[in-house]
């Protein structure tokens, strides 16, 4: 009778600092969906008074949220 063999479990396949690595990764792009989105409902006078400009701001809120 031939042996058989288990499959690896789900964490036996993946290296440790692969997963690991994921989560602040994650937040990291949440945050930055979350400020964009802020950016974003900002009133007119309210990007005036923080002496921000337009056309940098737009830019911002543009960006994908991958890129840093």
């Amino acid at each position: 009778m031939p042996a058989t063999t288990l499959s690896p479990t789900r964490a036996d396949a993946f290296p440790a600092r692969a997963t690991s690595a994921r989560p602040p990764l994650l937040r990291l792009w949440l945050g930055r969906i979350r400020a964009r989105r802020a950016l974003a409902a900002l009133h007119p006078d309210q990007v005036r008074e923080a002496g921000l400009d337009a056309f940098r701001l737009r830019a911002e809120i543009a960006k994908p949220f991958w890129r840093g």
